[in-house]
């Protein structure tokens, strides 16, 4: 059955490819009302500037006919075809399990069954399963946290009264604990066990804003609900701060993160016995001049977390009255040559530490309690690892190893160093999708600079029969593209085509100064380095130079959207989701954050800020009577960070140029989307229109 479908996938494929194209005899051209703008001495032209008013009647005919031309394209090419086919296959080799827990002696993981989501409990050592809570659809599941013991577990859901933290007992199955409806389901992660009796719990009433968010604390055994901790009693607390809880289970050392963009924080400390006094005592022992990186982990008074030193990210042991003194640091882990530490996980016994070089291959330690370092025994080498579930109460750790021909294979290590691969949640992969290999190269850019790139193709690929290739990219906050399972991917490569990763400068594959080296006035780095990858493909047969597309999303719609304007006959085809290509107008718009674009790409408060962002807008930098590449944006009608106008101002551009009459530029609107779209679905459209397109 799984040869047969292959065979007719390939097929459907080959012949949608070759049928005519379809050609958009007409777009629904909008008024282009030119708008300008004067900031701090300088003047711009905002074009398109009637589209940032999303609620204007001739706006919403205008999206309405994009509505239409896209859903016609996808029907009369076959895109549901193509879906189901896929979509089938994924559902064969996936056993529907879904995010997975530890306690002391059992693992949970949530299935779906008919119209409810179930939670499922399975003992380690007798293997038994049981069903332990049901919740139906009209709830939103966010979050979910089993206590140490197993006998309780925190539940954060939303429903048509509004979003509300419960504590649930799983023998009795009773409600022991629950908050009123008006929390704010985007701090759902935000709750944390301190013992079995209390809960410590991030409260965000306002949507819009963080200036209320507080710290909590729950009592299960009496259902109270005390504030212990609020922006109200920080100096220089914001809107764009919000508290976190972090405590270890049973300790009496209680953190608040105050969180902001930055990944160095402020942190203060009190004792689990003060909080129920009238007056609990927090001190400040974090502060973010001292580099003290994401959220430390406590263990019996000692402190582990990360800190940068000379550009080199340590992992560190000190105290909690040490934590802000970086000269009484012990380094317990340096990475090796080449490589960086992505992420840390403290056990009951072990510290775990997880390196990556240039974001592609992977390790994985363990630390002892004597600081002896032991490489663990995976399969090496490992191009996607992270950490899954893991808890420095508890003796075991689960990792989570994906590549880009791999699916999710769920390992659980305990602190004997014992490594079990759990089968039940794990994802197979299908056998027609292993013979394809991958391959990391460095390409030389524009200025000398080596860059990394991954190169994903079938193991019987021979360059004077390139077909398709696809390069993607992102380049932006210093985050790295790590390797992910996709069979929409996957299908395009085993067709004989290729599929690229650019880690370009802006991302951290190579430490800090990667990331600092293509911000702002710098970021023309990423997109030369793009460029420079994508010239690399041409030039050594990896595809045919007319056939080449350009994948990106999010914050990576600055570096594939500029490299776009400096060399549009670089590709046939773009395919963006969710993109950022107008971050010059993101500081203009009302309940939207530019704050973390404000440090990689600039603001409009400041003359140097706003030549920053004159430089890198795409589609500021838009120009008249060239031929742009076939286009497909995807945005969501809803997101919370990129305003649906940003890409349509794009394609509006597009789809005016006379001179781009043969090509077919689409925008996809997806109804109550909001930035995290479906995965799968986007990656099936987006590979479908690279299939037409190319």
């Amino acid at each position: 059955m799984r040869l047969f479908f292959t065979s007719h996938l390939v097929l459907f494929l080959i012949s949608s490819c070759s049928s005519q194209k379809t050609i958009i005899d007409q777009y629904p051209l909008p008024e282009n009302n030119k708008e300008l703008v004067k900031e701090h001495g300088l003047e711009y032209l905002n074009i398109y500037a009637n589209l940032e008013n999303i609620n204007s009647p001739e706006t919403k005919d205008w999206l309405s006919k994009q509505d239409t031309i896209v859903h016609n394209y996808y029907a009369n090419n076959g895109f549901e075809e193509y879906s189901k086919q896929l979509d089938y296959v994924n559902k064969t080799f996936n056993p529907g399990y879904y995010w997975l827990k530890n306690s002391d002696d059992a693992y949970y993981y949530w299935g779906d069954n008919d119209s409810t989501q179930v939670l499922y409990r399975r003992y380690r050592i007798t293997n038994e399963l049981k069903p332990i809570y049901s919740a139906t659809y009209d709830k939103t599941v966010h979050f979910y946290q089993p206590n140490k013991e197993g006998t309780m577990f925190i539940l954060f859901v939303s429903d048509d009264e509004g979003d509300y933290l419960q504590v649930i007992d799983i023998a009795s199955q009773k409600i022991l604990f629950e908050t009123a409806k008006d929390m704010n389901s985007q701090q759902v992660s935000y709750a944390v066990w301190a013992n079995q009796k209390q809960i410590v719990f991030t409260g965000w009433p306002n949507p819009d804003n963080s200036k209320n968010s507080y710290l909590a604390l729950g009592d299960i055994s009496t259902g109270s609900i005390k504030k212990i901790f609020s922006g109200d009693d920080i100096m220089g607390y914001n809107e764009e701060h919000f508290l976190r809880p972090n405590i270890r289970y049973g300790s009496d050392v209680l953190q608040a993160i105050l969180v902001s963009g930055s990944e160095s924080y402020n942190g203060f400390n009190t004792s689990m016995k003060t909080v129920g006094s009238n007056n609990p005592s927090w001190k400040q022992v974090m502060f973010e001049k001292d580099s003290v990186l994401y959220y430390p982990k406590e263990r019996n008074g000692d402190m582990y977390f990360l800190r940068y030193k000379n550009g080199q990210k340590n992992l560190i042991k000190t105290t909690i009255d040490n934590i802000s003194d970086p000269s009484k640091d012990n380094v317990i882990f340096r990475p090796e040559e080449d490589y960086i530490i992505t992420s840390y996980a403290v056990s009951n016994t072990n510290i775990y530490v997880i390196t990556s070089k240039y974001g592609i291959e992977h390790k994985a330690y363990a630390i002892n309690k004597n600081n002896d370092v032991t490489l663990l025994e995976l399969d090496y080498p490992a191009t996607g690892l992270r950490f899954y579930s893991h808890d420095s109460s508890l003796g075991t750790i689960t990792l989570l190893q994906s590549s880009w021909k791999e699916n999710y294979v769920f390992i659980d290590v305990d602190d004997s160093l014992n490594i079990t691969v759990n089968d039940e949640v794990t994802r197979k992969t299908p056998q027609e999708f292993k013979n394809i290999r991958t391959e990391i190269i460095e390409v030389i850019s524009y200025d000398g600079t080596m860059v990394p790139m991954t190169i994903i193709k079938p193991n019987n690929f021979v360059s004077t029969n390139a077909k398709k290739a696809i390069i993607t990219v992102y380049g932006s906050y210093g985050i790295s593209i790590e390797s992910y399972y996709s069979m929409a991917i996957l299908d395009f490569v085993k067709q004989g085509n290729v599929f690229a990763i650019a880690h370009v400068r802006g991302g951290s594959e190579k430490g800090l100064k990667w990331y600092t080296d293509a911000i702002k006035e710098n970021k023309k780095h990423s997109w030369k380095d793009l460029l420079a990858c994508s010239q690399y493909l041409k030039d050594n047969g990896y595809t045919d130079k007319d056939k080449l597309g350009v994948y990106f999303s999010s914050a990576g719609g600055v570096t594939a959207g500029m490299a776009i304007n400096e060399d549009p006959e670089m590709y046939k085809a773009s395919v963006g989701e969710i993109p950022l290509l107008n971050p010059l107008r993101l500081g203009y718009q009302k309940n939207f954050n530019a704050s973390d674009n404000d440090y990689d790409f600039g603001t409009k408060s400041t003359l140097e800020g706003l030549n920053s962002l004159l430089s890198l807008d795409p589609v500021y930098n838009l120009q008249e009577n060239r031929l742009y590449p076939n286009t497909l944006i995807i945005n969501g009608e809803i997101d919370e960070l990129i305003p649906v106008y940003d890409g349509a101002k794009y394609i509006a551009f597009l789809q005016n140029q006379s001179v781009n009459s043969d090509r077919t530029f689409l925008l996809d609107v997806i109804k109550d989307g909001g930035h995290g779209l479906d995965t799968d679905v986007a990656t099936q459209k987006a590979m479908f229109f690279f299939n037409k397109e190319l």
